[in-house]
Parts: C-alpha cells; sequence; structure tokens
C-alpha cells in the first residue's frame, strides 16, 4: 500500500471512530425509555447491561453514514487548510488518485454496515423484542400494570389501590375474554402478590358466565369467593397467553426475508387458482411489498456511507484562497433531502415501488451534483 494511501487512511479511520463512538453514545440517550422499560421488568443488573449493548448494532447503521460524512469532511477541510492538498496536487497528483483510498474505504464500510443491518441489527432486535416478551410472561403482575399490552391480548386491568410493577398490587379488576363463549370473565381482588415461583391472592371474587347463548332471558353467572389463593406464576400466567407478539419483517434476516416473500408469492399463486377471497389476495400483495421495501431500505442505508463519503469528499475541499464553509449549507441541504426521503418511504411500504424511487433517488442526485463538483474541482474551478 503507498504511503500516502496509509497516510489518509490512518487520518480519515482515526476520526471515523472517534465520530462513530460519539454518535452511539448519543443515539443510546434516545433509547433511555427503552431501557429503563427493560429494568422495570424485574431484570437484574447483568441483564439489563445485555440489553443495552444489544441496542448498539440497532444504531450501528444510522451511526456509520453519519460518521463517514463528518470524518471526510473534517479530514479533506483540514487538507485544505493546512495545504496539504495543494502539496499533493503539486507533487503530481491528481484529485482522483487523492480520494481513491477514501472512496474505497467507503465502499468496504458500506459493505460492512450492509451485513450489520441485515444480520446483526435484526438478531439483537429479535433477541431483545423475545426476552421482553419472556420477562412478562414469567412475572404477570408487570403484564397486568401495562394497559396496552393488556389491551393487545383482549384483557383489561386496573388497579384502584396500592400498587408496586411487578410486587403487589391492591384492589386490583381484571376482565378478560372466556375462551369458550362470547361472554366475559371478571376477576375482583383485595390484593395479589407475586415472589420468584407463586402468585398469591387475598379476597378474591370470580365471576363466570354459564353458556349465556342457552338462557334468552339473561346470563346465568357463578360467583366463585376465595379469601385467599395461591398457584404457580406460570398457570397463572396462561391465563392470560394470548400470543400477540407478531415476527416482522425487521426482525429477519436476509435470507428468512427472501423465504417470506418467496412464501407469500406461493399462496398468491395458490390463491389465485383457488379463485379465493380478493381481500385475502390483496393482503397477501400488501405484505410482498412491505418485504420488498423492507430490503430496499437495508440497500438504501448500506448505499448511504459510500453516498455520503462521497459527498463529504465533494464538498469539503476547498481550493479558494480564502476559507468557506459554503460546501456545508450544501452538505446539510443534501442529507435533509436523503433523511426526509428515508421516513417518507419508511411510511410508504405498502407501495414498493413509490417506496423505492424515495429510498434510491436521494442517493442518485447526491451522486450525481457530488460527481460534478470534483468535476469542477480538477479543473481547478472554485464551488459556487
Amino acid at each position: 500500500m503507498p504511503i500516502v494511501w496509509r497516510y489518509l487512511l490512518g487520518q480519515y479511520l482515526k476520526v471515523f471512530l472517534l465520530c462513530l463512538i460519539s454518535f452511539i453514545a448519543i443515539l443510546l440517550t434516545t433509547r433511555l425509555d427503552e431501557i429503563a422499560h427493560f429494568a422495570t421488568l424485574g431484570s437484574e443488573g447483568l441483564m439489563i447491561l445485555w440489553f443495552t449493548l444489544h441496542q448498539i448494532p440497532y444504531l450501528l447503521p444510522i451511526a456509520i453514514p453519519i460518521s463517514s460524512l463528518i470524518s471526510t469532511i473534517i479530514l479533506l477541510q483540514r487538507m485544505s487548510h493546512t495545504h496539504e492538498m495543494t502539496a499533493f496536487r503539486a507533487c503530481g497528483l491528481s484529485l482522483r488518485e487523492v480520494l481513491t483510498p477514501i472512496l474505497i474505504s467507503g465502499l468496504f464500510i458500506a459493505a460492512v454496515n450492509f451485513y450489520i443491518v441485515s444480520e446483526l441489527a435484526t438478531q439483537s432486535h429479535l433477541v431483545t423484542s423475545l426476552t421482553k416478551m419472556e420477562l412478562r410472561s414469567v412475572n404477570p403482575l408487570l403484564l397486568l400494570h401495562n394497559k396496552h399490552l393488556m389491551r393487545l391480548k383482549g384483557a383489561y386491568s386496573d388497579t384502584l389501590g396500592n400498587s408496586k410493577i411487578g410486587e403487589f398490587a391492591g384492589d386490583i379488576i381484571i376482565a378478560m375474554p372466556n375462551k369458550h363463549n362470547s361472554s366475559i370473565n371478571l376477576i375482583v381482588a383485595r390484593n395479589l402478590q407475586a415472589d420468584p415461583l407463586n402468585f398469591h391472592g387475598k379476597n378474591l371474587t370470580l365471576i363466570t358466565p354459564m353458556n349465556p347463548l342457552n338462557t334468552p332471558k339473561g346470563d346465568q353467572l357463578m360467583v366463585e369467593n376465595m379469601q385467599s389463593m395461591h398457584t404457580a406464576i406460570k398457570d397463572f400466567s396462561q391465563i392470560l397467553q394470548k400470543k400477540v407478539w407478531t415476527l416482522n419483517n425487521d426482525h429477519l434476516r436476509l435470507g428468512l426475508l427472501r423465504a417470506r416473500i418467496l412464501d407469500f408469492e406461493r399462496r398468491i399463486k395458490k390463491t389465485r387458482a383457488h379463485d379465493e377471497n380478493e381481500v385475502t389476495l390483496k393482503q397477501l400483495k400488501r405484505s410482498i411489498n412491505r418485504g420488498y421495501a423492507e430490503i430496499f431500505r437495508r440497500l438504501s442505508i448500506s448505499i448511504a456511507v459510500f453516498t455520503f463519503t462521497l459527498m463529504g469528499a465533494a464538498f469539503g475541499i476547498n481550493i479558494g484562497r480564502h476559507g468557506t464553509n459554503r460546501g456545508i449549507v450544501y452538505v446539510i441541504g443534501l442529507a435533509s433531502l436523503y433523511i426526509v426521503a428515508f421516513f417518507s418511504a419508511k411510511a410508504l411500504e405498502n407501495q414498493m415501488f413509490t417506496a423505492s424511487l424515495l429510498y434510491f433517488i436521494p442517493h442518485v442526485i447526491i451522486i450525481t451534483l457530488s460527481l460534478y463538483m470534483l468535476t469542477r474541482l480538477s479543473k481547478g474551478i472554485e464551488s459556487a
């Protein structure tokens, strides 16, 4: 490897790693609510640390493109201000030869970013989601305090007395659908407590409808009063276990995501062969569109590493006698365009064609403008 390449790569990667660590620390603060919520599920210190570390692969695909952009701009602006760029050009090195090692490293980091977003981030997201679901099922009091999850499970709970999440609840009301008919079961308890193995209740009342379909004048209710109740936590948890967690596309590695899309395509062929409901056909098509949109999203955020590196190189060089920060304004505008288009495409994932345009058109715009700027700079024309 030429000495110039080693020097440029060393300077670039040093700034890149510093920026990456800084952005990970900053982005982790945006996950504090998620980490705090996980801590309230009764997890121990090492489990909380494990959960926090599993947030990093989920943040890396965002932090890497931004870090590559900032490190490229900082390196080339410093080389411009210290006249290192002028010295390289005076030694006979073209602008392309100076930027080649930086752009090659950008391509390599883009490939690494694609592996992270397609394999590591998806696996991390899946494992943390499964862990949270397992913790909620271990202690039903944690689930009873989460009204959103109770609503997803088709149940309702409210605590009117004193309570502590995961340990005890006073004056609690629980309503849940009866699995055998269209009625509702009601549980009223003065006190519920949970320890690592058992679930305890005091002064409970259980109201259960009896065959409401055969009683035209009204429901027949069975009321059962219990002074105390002791049961294993796993047995009580089964009462509330209605599986609502689904495997989303962002939980799947690339191979599994592709397999899911192929399965949907086979189901579409089978549905058309049997002339089944059009609603089912539309749902399958939307699922396929979401699957391809997820693949495009991963490709887009991976390509962004190279695109942002090229943009930083094009707008970070200053060949004028007087320094100017106009290139930074262009960079902010183009980066904002990409971010807006990226999140717009995420919201329109059901429309595969529109989402693909929003994911990739900003890359075309950024690369075209960057190459135009580099052409002007190679001819000695200062940026407008």
